[in-house]
């Protein structure tokens, strides 16, 4: 059984997250070990962060990366600057496939802080990535584009990213592009893959993005090419949307084990 690596915050409600991670993980018969970056707390909507320290996250990556043949790893909330320089430094000295899904998320707000951590992931940390992995938002801040409401954007978008030095790019659109369909497109190389589905009428997506990710790595693992993983990956997370669990009229988590059933 391959040992694959997440470093992600910790989700309170779990729908997404390390925990997320996890579940995925188990769920596709791969063992999941983890490196928390964060504890999030969501809290009537807002996230309320803790950032746990470089030299702790150094320790877990240390106890994992130097006993374990570690060969595929997922990164996702890391949420402070000298924390992700550290992190990109410890990965630089091992052969990881890598998986980076780029989540912003920082106590600080929209400051100075933010384009500081964005310049250090696209100099940084995108050239260790296999794959990349942002939703619509997290494409505009990567890509620099102010909207992505067009398939031309997404294309334009991606190309933008690779441009960083990862050479596979999945932009998921999801129901935040405009439509009746919900549409993620891959970037492998220089090929096109979309994969389009009609959206689901359900708040239950606590966690979607993690889970996709989490699934690319998984299957990655397991030996699927890149394409068969995101389109995995999308089914994956859809029946974990439908089958989701209700926290309250507003959100709702993923179920990871929906597909299963």
């Amino acid at each position: 059984m391959e040992d694959v690596l997440t470093i992600a915050g910790s989700d309170s409600l779990a729908g997404g997250g390390i925990q997320a991670d996890l579940k995925t993980f188990e769920e596709l018969d791969v063992f999941g070990v983890s490196v928390l970056t964060s504890i999030a707390s969501i809290i009537n909507d807002e996230v309320v962060l803790n950032q746990i320290n470089s030299a702790v996250i150094l320790q877990q990556l240390d106890s994992i990366l130097d006993q374990l043949p570690v060969h595929f790893a997922k990164i996702g909330l890391i949420g402070e600057l000298s924390v992700i320089k550290s992190i990109c430094h410890k990965i630089s000295q091992y052969e990881l496939t890598l998986v980076v899904d780029p989540v912003f998320v920082f106590k600080e707000g929209s400051t100075q802080i933010e384009t500081d951590y964005l310049d250090v992931l696209k100099d940084k940390l995108l050239p260790l990535a296999y794959v990349v992995t942002p939703n619509l938002e997290e494409a505009k801040k990567l890509s620099g584009l102010e909207e992505i409401t067009t398939k031309a954007d997404i294309k334009k978008a991606a190309a933008i990213i690779q441009k960083n030095g990862c050479k596979n790019v999945v932009i998921k659109g999801g129901n935040r592009f405009p439509g009746e369909m919900a549409i993620d497109y891959l970037r492998c190389e220089d090929r096109d893959y979309w994969f389009e589905s009609s959206k689901i009428n359900k708040n239950t997506t606590d966690g979607a993005g993690c889970t996709f990710s989490a699934v690319i790595t998984a299957e990655l693992a397991m030996g699927q090419a890149l394409p068969e993983a995101v389109y995995f990956a999308k089914k994956f997370v859809r029946s974990g949307i439908e089958k989701g669990i209700k926290i309250n009229s507003q959100l709702g988590s993923v179920w990871q084990g929906a597909y299963r059933h």
